[in-house]
């Protein structure tokens, strides 16, 4: 099963110190976030941490090559 864009733009969030599950299918009701949608796709999320506050552009198309973040992959076709 392929991952299906959930929008065509980043979700950009000011974001706290942690761990954080990247949905990577596209099927979470909690973009951008991993709520285990992915049941029976194959797929998991991608997971990340993160060592300061920060603002990130997580990927909304989940077409980036620099997955979970957003590369402007959307904005190219």
């Amino acid at each position: 099963m392929e991952p299906i864009s959930s929008q065509n733009s980043p979700y950009v969030v000011n974001e706290e110190p942690g761990t954080k599950a990247y949905c990577a299918c596209g099927r979470s009701e909690g973009q951008p976030y991993c709520d285990g949608s992915h049941a029976g796709t194959g797929m998991a999320p991608t997971v990340v941490k993160l060592e300061e506050a920060k603002t990130v552009a997580w990927c909304g198309c989940r077409k980036s090559g620099t997955a979970p973040y957003c590369d402007g992959t959307h904005a190219r076709g």
